[in-house]
């Protein structure tokens, strides 16, 4: 043991230093670690907020889209009453030119009137067109201006008869006129689900309506003409009405009336599903259905019904202007409250605009109010802890802090509060300490001057025990000092008496070494042979498993020649069948041919009379004298038609004779066909019994062959194991003889310490 001198500069190191704060940790992470708590909650408040606005600005935007279409709505609705004016007016031009034509006095001044009308009605809708940018729309309005411009020079030049002016008009009509409507309704985005699908609105029910109604109103209005020209081709009331005029005349009542009932059901459905639309439709359907009737009832009761004419045009004309007055206010009615819905629909749309608007902006003001506070109450608590935890940082212990509120700030600098009055505890504890620091030096300045004693070797030298924590630690070394002494004295006969052990040992050693030395020798023989027995095994089991494979690969090839088998067994069943089914149709086919020879055998009797009839006729013809000349060519050339066909009925018996011939035939190669079919289907079916057979014996087979596999595999598992216990057996042989060497070198070492320890113990001085 080397002596180590002490100095006072080392008892000043031992003193205990005060303690000092570290300085702030080093921040990581990037811009937001740095940033203050009230801009993060800003910030993530800025975030929210523009998430709101995005959803604000989209439900707006959505608002404002459904604004923007509902405005084309309109303006597609203003653009359908000039429409139904033109339409009307069409109707009215056409039945005035055909009054002009037909040389009518008074048809001059409407049909100038009505001229008017269209012009100032087209007029009003290229305007309005314009106005809601629709230049598809427009050019259908210009095209249909052309027309009418067109069809009124034809008429004044007197180019058109009555019924060509009629069918011009008409065309345009249908043409151009009624299209228009759905022109509008698709250019302003005038569109409609299904009225019968739930939640419809009264705009769908409206549309339909207004839809349905021009397409059906010509075909509606045709009773009118269609009746007064059938009328006036019977003639006067009482003549009666042939067939062909009565059937044509049922015909077109019931087209017309079918239109009229489309008509009729698309408004009565509307009015149903909505108390609104019934109010605003129900007086103009009453007067279309009474009018309707009227006119109707009398086409049925006087043309359609009777036998004989019971009305005439006039009556007819008479309740046209009633029917034509309802049709049109109708549909102008459907126009009218289509705009009242409309405009209901845009003052909503426009309330929710603002409403999305206003709304929101007030949430985001309050919520900007209410999180401006929110962040005072945080950050306010946290600037005062944060300015009494630098002050703390400088050494000012003591600081505490008022408790505003209950949350996790509050509790923070409740802690706070805590851990600055535990600080100042800390700091008085600390100055006490010191001051016994002080005494406690001094003692162990005395001590240390015992202890360098002892470090020589001196056992006999004790410390003065002091009443300070030094002084339990002397008395302890002072007993640990005498036990020491004892000790020493033990280890020290100890040590004499382990030299002569070491060397026993090391002779024991000697011998254990030769031994282990065999048993590892015998060790390694025993496992090469159990290696060689192993791989043996291994190969036959190899062999095994070999001999498995093949067998299931037999097992799997005769379970696919089976199933070969079977499909064939059932290809054959389907041929067999279907030269069934074809054996079956020759026959029909058989019987088919007979009924044509009936059939021919019928046309030649025909032809036979027929040739008979005509040399009769021509026997009256030659009689009739030069009267009868032309019927007697007739008849001639009927005889001769009747030879034809007798020479062809001939040719055709003789055909359908081969073709029975050929059946016949067929029928019996078909026969033999089905029979070859049945022996080989007996056939395959009993070579799929065979393969079936021989695949229960190659299964059993691989079983069996699976069976040895397995059990020359437990073989080869087994003798491994053997083979490892004989191979650990060789390793503990090993080793047990590396620890004998081990052994006899440790005693070895042992002697040598042995040696060292009683020269080391040589230098102390014991107790007596």
């Amino acid at each position: 043991m080397t002596n180590v001198p002490v100095s006072g500069n080392d008892l000043n190191s031992m003193q205990p230093k005060p303690l000092t704060a570290p300085g702030p940790a080093p921040v990581s992470g990037g811009v937001l670690s740095r940033m203050p708590v009230g801009r993060k909650i800003m910030l993530g408040s800025l975030l929210m907020g523009s998430m709101y606005l995005a959803v604000v600005g989209g439900v707006g935007y959505l608002v404002n889209a459904n604004l923007q279409t509902l405005n084309q709505n309109i303006q597609g609705q203003r653009m359908l009453l000039p429409s139904s004016t033109l339409m009307q007016n069409t109707q009215l031009l056409r039945l005035s030119s055909v009054n002009l034509l037909s040389g009518k006095a008074d048809a001059r001044d409407a049909n100038t009137q009505q001229r008017q009308a269209l012009g100032a009605a087209l007029a009003d809708l290229k305007k309005r067109a314009e106005a809601a940018s629709q230049p598809q729309l427009v050019k259908e309005i210009q095209a249909i201006q052309t027309a009418l411009q067109n069809f009124n020079r034809q008429v004044d030049a007197g180019a058109y008869t009555a019924v060509q002016a009629q069918a011009r008009a008409t065309a345009i009509l249908n043409d151009q006129v009624i299209p228009l409507f759905g022109s509008i309704a698709q250019y302003t985005k005038l569109r409609y689900i299904n009225p019968s699908a739930g939640g419809a609105s009264d705009t769908s029910h409206l549309m339909e309506i207004i839809s349905t109604m021009p397409r059906n109103m010509p075909e509606a209005g045709s009773i009118v003409s269609q009746s007064v020209r059938l009328s006036n081709a019977v003639g006067a009331k009482g003549k009666p009405i042939p067939a062909s005029l009565q059937t044509e005349a049922r015909l077109r009542y019931e087209a017309s009336n079918a239109a009229l009932q489309r008509m009729l059901s698309t408004v009565d459905a509307s009015t149903e599903n909505s108390a609104a639309l019934s109010a605003q439709l129900k007086p103009t359907l009453q007067e279309l259905k009474s009018s309707s009737t009227a006119l109707f009832g009398e086409v049925k009761r006087g043309l359609v019904d009777s036998k004989t004419l019971n009305t005439d045009a006039a009556t007819i004309m008479a309740a046209l202007p009633a029917y034509n007055k309802a049709v049109f206010a109708t549909l102008d009615n459907s126009i009218k409250a289509l705009g009242t819905v409309l405009e209901k629909d845009k003052q909503t749309s426009q309330n929710q605009l603002i409403a999305a608007i206003v709304f929101p902006l007030l949430v985001l003001l309050l919520t900007t109010l209410l999180l401006r506070t929110i962040i005072r109450g945080i950050t306010s608590p946290l600037r005062r802890l944060t300015e009494a935890s630098v002050a703390m940082e400088r050494g000012e212990v003591g600081h505490t802090l008022p408790v505003t509120t209950q949350d996790e700030i509050g509790t923070l600098t409740h802690a706070f509060n805590s851990a600055s009055s535990q600080l100042k505890l800390n700091a008085d504890r600390s100055a006490q300490e010191l001051a016994e620091s002080q005494r406690l030096q001094a003692n162990i300045g005395e001590f240390l001057d015992v202890t360098m004693d002892i470090a020589e070797g001196d056992l006999t030298k004790k410390g003065k025990v002091t009443e300070d924590v030094l002084g339990n630690v002397v008395d302890s070394i002072n007993l640990m000092t005498e036990e020491l002494g004892g000790t020493l004295k033990t280890v020290q006969s100890a040590s004499l008496s382990m030299t002569d052990g070491s060397r026993q040992m090391l002779a024991t050693t000697e011998a254990i070494q030769g031994g282990a030395s065999m048993t590892a020798a015998e060790a390694s023989r025993v496992a090469q042979q159990v290696q060689q027995i192993t791989d043996q095994v291994r190969r036959m089991a190899q062999d095994a498993q070999a001999s498995a494979e093949t067998a299931r690969q037999a097992l799997l090839a005769s379970e696919q020649g089976q199933e070969a088998v079977t499909n064939t067994l059932e290809g054959m069943h389907n041929i067999r069948r279907e030269v069934q089914g074809i054996a079956k149709r020759i026959k029909n086919l058989g019987d088919r041919s007979l009924e044509i020879q009936e059939i021919v055998d019928t046309i030649s009797q025909i032809a036979r009379q027929t040739n008979l009839l005509a040399l009769n006729a021509s026997i009256e013809a030659a009689g009739a004298g030069e009267a009868g000349g032309r019927f007697s060519i007739v008849a001639d050339e009927v005889r001769k038609l009747a030879d034809v066909s007798s020479q062809a009925t001939g040719r055709i018996a003789g055909l359908i004779k081969n073709v029975q011939a050929e059946i016949q035939d067929v029928i019996a190669s078909v026969e033999d066909g089905t029979r070859e079919v049945e022996q080989g289907y007996r056939v395959a079916g009993s070579a799929g019994e065979r393969l079936r057979e021989i695949g229960t014996l190659t299964q059993q087979t691989a079983q069996y062959a699976e069976g040895i596999a397995a059990s020359t595999q437990n073989q080869v598992q087994g003798i491994e194991q053997v083979d490892s216990a004989v191979q650990q057996i060789a390793s503990i042989a090993q080793e047990s003889r590396q620890s004998v060497e081990q052994g006899r070198e440790a005693a070895e070492r042992l002697e040598k310490l042995s040696e060292q320890l009683n020269t080391s113990l040589a230098r102390f001085r014991l107790p007596a």
